[in-house]
């Protein structure tokens, strides 16, 4: 994909990702769906996004403990997968 190619960010918006705006309905709160976007740009390993969920997340006014807590808690889980792999991986 070619960083011309908004079609992603189009799909986000319309996804009612908070970073990008759009119109949402669903049941997920807006805070859930800021700290989902960053617990997902944080295990993607993206420096870029992850700042500008930081970003948007304090703006929309959540606040540093529960960023914080989001984080580790993704932390937490993807070290279970990297652990799960390790394990398994020396099994073979």
């Amino acid at each position: 994909m070619k960083y011309t190619d908004f079609s992603l960010i189009k799909a986000q918006t319309a996804a009612g990702d908070p970073v990008f705006g759009g119109h949402y309905e669903g049941e997920l709160s807006e805070r859930e769906r800021h700290l989902i976007g960053l617990a997902v740009a944080t295990t993607k390993g993206c420096p870029d996004c992850t700042a500008a969920r930081l970003k948007s997340a304090k703006k929309a006014g959540i606040s540093d403990q529960a960023i914080n807590e989001a984080i580790n808690l993704t932390a937490g889980i993807n070290a279970g997968y990297v652990i799960q792999a390790a394990v398994r991986g020396s099994e073979k």
